[in-house]
C-alpha cells in the first residue's frame, strides 16, 4: 500500500468543528470496540471479523457516540486490526523462544507453533486449555507445551491497545463523494447527521478512490488516500547486503550505497546531544525557581523548554535519514537489478561495547525504517526480500569458516587461519549470501549454536584436507599431522597447544570421540 496525503484549503469554523466532533466520536467508538474485544469469546474470531460484525448487526446495535452504521463498522474493523497487530507483534517474539527451547521434541515444537497459528486455538490456550492438534501428541507433553507458550505470552504481553488521540476518522467509498466545481476539487464527507455531508475543498487534483483517512493537523484536516501497489516481477541476480553505520548498505562486491548516511546520522545525533544538555541545565534552573520565583519558572517553561521546535528539528533529521536510506536502496536496484535481496534479520538485538558517544549514535540507527523501506521496495519494485541469521556475519571467514572475534579489527577483516583479507561489511554480505537456503543455520537460531556449526564446518575442512584461500594450507601444515591419521592421533598431537586454532581442533576431536 502507498499513502498519498492531500491537503485541504482553510475551512470555516463550522466545518472545522464538525470534523473535530466526528474524529472524536470515531476514536471513542474505536476504544469502545477495543474494550469489547478483550473478551476471549471475541478474540477467537479475530481471523473472521465479519462474524463479529454480523452478530452485532443482528442484535440491532447503535453507536452510543452518534456514528452512522457505516462509520461504527469501520471503527470496529480498526479495533479488530489493532488487536491482530498487537498479538502478531507478540507472536514474533514468542517463536524464537520456541525455537531455542532445548527440551522440546519436534512434535512439541510443531504443536507450540500451531497454537500461535490461528486465534481459535490461541483463545483456548489463554483460557487455560490445551487444544487438540491434528496429529498424535502425548497429553502430558501437550499440556506442558501449552503451559510454556501461555507463560511466555503472558510475560511478553504489555498493556492492551488503546485509541489515544481523537484526530482521525476513516471513510470507505460509500462514506464520501468527490466532485469538481469551477476548477476546484471537493470531497463530501459523511457527518454525524444522517443525510448531511461536510463539503471540504482540496488543494490540487488527483484521483481519490477506495478507503481514505481524515487526519486532523495543526494546519487543518488532511486526506490520506491509500493506493494498492501493482505487483511486478523482476528478473535478475541474487544479491546480499550488509547494513552499516557509515553507509546504508554494502553488497558482496564491496560497493557502498547511501554513503552520506553515517555523516548525517552523526551530525543529527551530536546536535541533539548538545541541545539536550542545554535543556537539562534549563530544567534544573526552572526547578530551583519554582518555589523562589514561580513567574520566572513559568517563563522558562514557556519560552525555553517548549517542544514544538524540538519536535520539528527531530522530524527534519529523521526525514533526512529516511531519504538517504531510500537513496541507498534505489542505487542498489538501479545498479544490480536483483530478483532477490538478502539482508540480516533486523529483529535481532544489537549490542555495542563501545564508548558512550558511539553507542548514542548507533542507538539511533533506524532499524525499523530500514526494515520498512526494504519491505515496501520489495513490493513496489517486484523483488523478493529474504532475511538470514546475522550471528558472526562479520567475524566468520567466508573462505574457510573460521570464527574468531580477532578476525575483525574495526572495518578490516583478516582471517587468523587462512589470512583472507577484506572489508568487514563485504565479508558480512558474503556470509549472508551463503546462509540463504542454509538448512543448518536457521533465521532464529541462537548465536552460540551458529558458532558451533561454523566451527564444525571449519574442522571438517581441516580433517578432509580441502584447500582453502592459501594454497597448500591444510590440516597437515597447520597442526603438523597427516589428515589421514585417526582422530586419536590428532588429539594427542594438538593437545596442550596454546593458540585458539589448536584448542578448537582439540574440542572437535573430543566431540567426535563422544559421538
Amino acid at each position: 500500500m502507498r499513502t498519498i496525503q492531500r491537503k485541504t484549503q482553510p475551512l470555516n469554523t463550522g466545518k472545522q468543528v464538525e470534523i473535530e466532533k466526528l474524529c472524536h466520536a470515531y476514536t471513542c467508538e474505536t476504544q469502545y470496540w477495543l474494550t469489547q474485544l478483550q473478551n476471549w469469546e471475541w478474540q477467537a474470531f479475530l481471523e473472521t471479523p465479519r462474524k463479529i460484525r454480523d452478530t452485532f448487526v443482528a442484535e440491532g446495535y447503535r453507536s452510543p457516540y452518534g456514528l452512522q452504521a457505516r462509520h461504527w463498522k469501520l471503527a470496529q474493523q480498526d479495533a479488530i486490526e489493532m488487536w491482530d497487530k498487537y498479538w502478531q507483534a507478540i507472536f514474533v517474539q514468542v517463536r524464537p523462544k520456541i525455537a531455542r527451547r532445548k527440551n522440546m521434541s519436534d512434535n512439541e515444537r510443531h504443536y507450540a507453533y500451531l497454537l500461535l497459528k490461528n486465534y481459535s486455538h490461541f483463545a483456548e490456550l489463554m483460557q487455560g486449555k490445551a487444544p487438540l492438534p491434528h496429529f498424535d501428541l502425548d497429553p502430558s507433553a501437550r499440556q506442558r507445551t501449552a503451559n510454556f507458550v501461555r507463560k511466555t505470552v503472558k510475560k511478553l504481553r504489555g498493556k492492551s491497545p488503546v485509541a489515544k488521540k481523537g484526530r482521525i476518522a476513516k471513510f470507505d467509498s460509500n462514506c464520501y463523494e468527490v466532485c469538481e466545481h469551477n476548477g476546484k476539487q471537493y470531497i463530501k464527507l459523511m457527518s454525524l447527521q444522517r443525510g448531511k455531508r461536510i463539503v471540504v475543498p482540496l488543494l490540487g487534483k488527483t484521483k481519490i478512490t477506495g478507503n481514505i483517512t481524515v487526519v486532523l493537523t495543526k494546519t487543518g484536516p488532511s486526506i490520506h488516500v491509500s493506493q494498492e501497489l501493482q505487483p511486478r516481477t523482476r528478473q535478475g541476480s541474487t544479491e546480499a547486503v550488509d547494513f552499516g553505520y557509515s553507509e546504508v548498505m554494502t553488497d558482496t562486491e564491496g560497493m557502498r550505497y547511501g554513503k552520506q548516511f553515517g555523516e548525517i546520522l552523526t551530525k543529527a545525533s551530536n546536535e541533539r546531544h548538545e541541545k539536550m544538555q542545554k535543556r537539562h541545565k534549563l530544567h534544573a534552573q526552572e526547578k530551583k525557581q519554582r518555589s523562589k520565583n514561580p513567574k520566572k519558572a513559568a517563563r522558562v517553561r514557556k519560552y525555553n523548554l517548549g517542544h514544538k521546535k524540538l519536535h520539528s528539528t527531530t522530524k527534519k533529521a529523521q526525514a533526512t535519514l529516511e531519504r538517504e536510506i531510500n537513496t541507498g536502496i534505489n542505487e542498489l536496484l538501479e545498479k544490480k537489478t536483483p530478483a532477490i535481496v538478502i539482508t540480516e534479520d533486523l529483529r535481532h538485538p544489537f549490542t555495542y561495547n563501545k564508548s558512550k558517544n558511539v553507542n548514542r549514535r548507533l542507538s539511533s540507527w533506524l532499524r525499523g525504517k530500514l526494515q520498512d523501506r526494504i519491505a515496501f521496495k520489495a513490493l513496489a519494485e517486484g523483488f523478493r526480500h529474504e532475511q538470514v541469521n546475522p550471528a558472526y556475519g562479520s567475524q566468520a571467514c567466508p573462505q574457510c569458516d573460521y570464527v574468531d572475534h580477532r578476525n575483525r579489527t574495526g572495518d578490516r577483516f583478516v582471517c587468523l587461519h587462512c589470512r583472507h583479507e577484506d572489508c568487514t561489511d563485504r565479508v558480512a554480505a558474503l556470509n549472508y549470501l551463503r546462509r540463504f537456503g542454509d538448512e543448518e543455520i536457521g533465521r532464529y537460531m541462537p548465536y552460540s549454536q551458529v558458532k558451533t556449526i561454523l566451527l564444525q564446518r571449519f574442522h571438517r575442512r581441516l580433517e578432509t584436507g580441502k584447500p582453502v584461500t592459501v594454497p597448500g594450507r591444510t590440516l597437515e601444515t597447520v597442526t603438523g599431522v597427516n589428515p589421514q591419521q585417526p582422530v586419536e592421533t590428532l588429539k594427542k598431537v594438538t593437545a596442550g597447544r596454546g593458540n585458539s586454532l589448536n584448542r578448537a581442533v582439540t574440542q572437535r576431536a573430543k566431540h567426535n570421540e563422544h559421538v
